[in-house]
């Protein structure tokens, strides 16, 4: 039996795959947004936040961030995130194994 938890992952598994094979394969998604491909695949608006943004460190350092995170999920909206550079090859052996995120890749919130 699959928690609610498991279920949303897979079913974000899903769509990332989908949206790869719409796209002809994974290799052409990169240097993409998650915010995009929710565009794409649900038609719905989205919002994107750069950290490196002043108003958006105003709005961390304020705490203020965190409730319109927690208000995002609490309202069922999808929420995704992604970290800059251009590693695409998580698998080899100088990449950093210690939990840390990875450059280039976009990772969902589940």
């Amino acid at each position: 039996m699959f928690s609610k938890a498991h279920c949303n992952e897979l079913w974000v598994l899903i769509l990332e795959k989908a949206y790869a094979k719409l796209h002809g394969n994974y290799f052409l998604l990169w240097g993409g947004f998650a915010n995009e491909a929710l565009i794409d695949l649900t038609g719905c608006p989205t919002a994107y936040y750069d950290f490196s943004d002043e108003f958006v460190k105003m709005l961390i350092d304020s705490g203020e961030f965190w409730k319109l995170i927690w208000w995002y999920d609490e309202e069922g909206f999808l929420l995704s995130g992604s970290t800059p550079g251009e590693e695409r090859w998580s698998e080899a052996p100088e990449i950093d194994t210690d939990g840390n995120l990875l450059p280039g890749h976009a990772y969902s919130v589940v």
